[in-house]
């Protein structure tokens, strides 16, 4: 709650005098909220001390606004469904009707002004507020946005296939309109990812919202035509083609910002599926300083990079923010005096003074191909999106040994598996030995909520994980209480976890003599490369991520 502490300290002066609270309990309260760093209201409701109830009809009363008990009052559907799911949990908030002209809307928090002014913008017309407990209000959500998710409710009428604009519910919405919410919800809830996808008796929108999949809304299956057609005509894809997979991209705006949308269709056993990436045109994020990085290892990677010639692998899953590291390091090294050459698929983000090419093997330009030819542009610097082959691989290893800095990825689960993974490609190990001059393994992690977050003592199996020695006092971690800003999940956007191992002469010997993976890594932690794990236990420990994702992004080293 974003209550001013002077005012919190009126409001449960009041509630010691009608006696709903206890002066000790009070003062307890009042010592852990200072030293945990939060609200004083929330301690007592944390503390359990103090219901919800009576604590939001003290703040109604305080602030002379009307308390509603929703357990006895219910909302009309119709009314709460005029504000979209995403925007109404966020702010916990309920539309709950009209009065005299007024919209009346039942809020958790009627102290925060971020909550007033998207109302204020979404409605454009005058506004009752009144209080509710959050839970009451969260239950109420649960149950009507759920219902309308899972039956269609808003989706009731059938579309005609060929008609991708048709009116498709009794509030004239169409498939354009729809189309439109899809996207701006998941911009808003900061989705990387957008799945349509048909089943046996719905067409189900899921969102992948910092790396996990979570259940944005459902419509009747019969719009699934419709929708896909609509998606089709926006990517410029043929819309009478179900039978193949198609790609495309287009541009939206939404909330003042551009998106570029990446579109991929497969024909499944229950219709088309398909898959929208969301990127943003913004550039201003595409910045080492802002993936994550250690100083140390930031220092390192930005010597690296400066680097007149040789290769430079990042590794990683897919999904683990491998293009991302590429694009800013890109981004700081590209000036005036630098020509520098991509060969990408697809190409992600558009930067300016950088020439870049996209994949296309229906025409002939594959990465191996293009490689060949970028090679005569006279480059400086050259990034490779992926090394799939051997062709690609010797290439990459040769253009670095001619003058050229060259960026590429490669899909490994650690930085030196990449070396052994070029070697089973049968590139020479003296070709491998000669022109890599680092390695990066990379993840990502969830960061915690800095909305919500807490600190708590870990407990002996945790402070075993985290290293900490059993007669050193005073260590704490982070976890995340869950908000409405990070949608009660504890964690808000992603942190990088990165592997460095910068190539030396003893490696480089051990590449020669085609040493096992284990051995490799073995030299590189004894010469200072930093683990996986490492990296998120440090992250851990200055409380930007949670033991659990620590471990669930990252393996037990060999």
């Amino acid at each position: 709650m974003l209550i001013p502490v002077a005012v919190e300290t009126q409001i449960a002066g009041k509630l010691v005098g009608k006696k709903l609270l206890s002066r000790a309990d009070l003062t307890n309260a009042q010592i852990e909220s200072e030293i945990a760093g939060q609200a004083l209201l929330e301690t007592l409701l944390i503390r359990d001390v103090l219901s919800e109830a009576d604590a939001a009809q003290a703040i109604a009363e305080f602030m002379d606004l009307r308390f509603v008990d929703l357990s006895r009052r219910k909302p009309s559907t119709a009314w709460v469904l005029s504000l979209p799911e995403n925007i109404a949990r966020r702010c916990c908030a309920l539309v709950f009707g009209e009065v005299s002209g007024q919209l009346v809307i039942a809020v958790a928090d009627p102290f925060d002004p971020a909550v007033r002014s998207v109302m204020a913008n979404r409605f454009n017309r005058a506004i009752q507020y009144v209080v509710s407990p959050r839970y009451q209000i969260q239950q109420t959500q649960d149950e009507i946005y759920g219902d309308a998710r899972h039956r269609g409710a808003r989706m009731a009428d059938a579309i005609p296939v060929a008609s991708a604009t048709a009116t498709v519910s009794a509030t004239g919405l169409n498939m354009v309109e729809q189309f439109d919410s899809i996207i701006d919800e998941a911009v808003d809830r900061r989705a990387s990812d957008i799945h349509i996808e048909p089943e046996d008796d719905r067409l189900r929108v899921r969102l992948r919202i910092d790396g996990r999949m979570i259940e944005s809304r459902a419509y009747p299956l019969e719009v699934a035509a419709a929708l896909v057609s609509r998606i089709k005509v926006m990517s410029i894809l043929d819309i009478t083609e179900r039978r193949k997979p198609q790609d495309g991209r287009f541009t939206h705006r939404s909330f003042e910002q551009e998106i570029d949308v990446r579109v991929a269709c497969i024909p499944t056993i229950n219709g088309e599926r398909v898959t929208l990436r969301l990127l943003s045109l913004d550039r201003s994020s595409l910045n080492l300083t802002s993936l994550g990085m250690e100083l140390e290892v930031k220092q390192a990677f930005e010597r690296l990079i400066r680097h007149p010639h040789g290769i430079i692998l990042i590794t990683g899953p897919t999904g683990s923010g491998k293009s991302t590291t590429l694009y800013a390091a890109l981004q700081q090294i590209n000036s005036i005096d630098k020509h520098i050459i991509t060969v990408e698929d697809p190409v992600e983000y558009h930067i300016a003074g950088v020439n870049q090419v996209q994949v296309d093997s229906e025409f002939g330009v594959t990465f191996a191909s293009a490689l060949r030819s970028i090679v005569r542009h006279d480059p400086d610097v050259i990034m490779v999106g992926e090394i799939r082959d051997e062709e690609t691989a010797h290439l990459a290893l040769e253009a670095s040994l001619t003058g050229h800095l060259v960026f590429a990825t490669l899909h490994t689960n650690s930085a030196v598996g990449a070396l052994t993974r070029l070697l089973d490609m049968d590139c020479e190990p003296y070709l491998v030995a000669s022109a890599i001059i680092g390695v990066m393994a990379q993840r990502l992690v969830r960061r915690i909520c800095p909305n919500c977050r807490r600190a708590f003592e870990p407990n002996p199996s945790e402070r075993k994980l985290l290293g900490v020695p059993p007669e050193q006092i005073g260590v704490k971690i982070f976890r995340g209480a869950g908000c409405s800003r990070c949608m009660r999940s504890g964690y808000y956007d992603r942190v990088g976890v990165y592997e460095y191992v910068p190539f030396d002469s003893g490696l480089s010997e051990l590449v020669m003599g085609k040493a096992a993976t284990e051995k490799l890594y073995n030299y590189a932690i004894e010469h200072g490369a930093t683990t996986l794990r490492q990296d998120a236990i440090a992250k851990v420990r200055h409380g930007l991520t949670t033991l659990e994702e620590a471990m669930r992004v990252t393996v037990v080293e060999l």
